[in-house]
């Protein structure tokens, strides 16, 4: 349970088990996550033919009226190491609107690290502004944190 109160669902943390490969890994590439009550919860699973592009609509739609909503992602994206060789590692990706309400960002954000211990996942990123929610920023704050080869890629982008 987070410091919100906030707990995570058992379907959460098995989907993004999934994605890691903990589990037998079924295409998925990756998993959108909403508080939903008191609850951490999956909203969505990606199909196969899902691609980068729409999961960030997934995640702030400019035609929806629900584009300001906060969220949390986890995503697969080819990483290069030095060496050229790729590595598919998880990513977790918190998108909380700089222009959503002041209760939501104090909800995800007091959520959010205990949402990525329990998830185990290492490499994350967060986005405030919708410019951010694209593969080069994603990379960028990877790289500067040295959790990528600079020529990285999201393998369906």
């Amino acid at each position: 349970m987070s410091h919100s109160g906030i707990t995570i669902s058992q379907k959460c943390v098995d989907a993004c088990a999934k994605l890691k490969g903990k589990i037998v890994h079924d295409s998925k590439r990756f998993v959108l996550l909403k508080i939903v009550g008191d609850e951490v919860d999956v909203t969505y699973e990606s199909k196969p033919t899902d691609t980068f592009e729409d999961m960030i609509k997934m995640m702030n739609d400019p035609d929806c009226e629900k584009k300001h909503e906060p969220c949390f992602a986890v995503v697969d994206v080819d990483l290069r190491a030095t060496s050229g060789a790729y590595n598919t590692q998880p990513v977790f990706i918190s998108w909380i609107p700089d222009d959503c309400s002041i209760k939501q960002k104090m909800t995800y954000a007091s959520t959010k690290e205990a949402l990525k211990a329990k998830l185990d996942i290492p490499a994350q990123v967060h986005c405030s502004d919708a410019s951010e929610l694209c593969l080069d920023f994603i990379l960028e704050k990877l790289a500067d944190v040295g959790k990528h080869h600079p020529n990285a890629k999201c393998p369906h982008h």
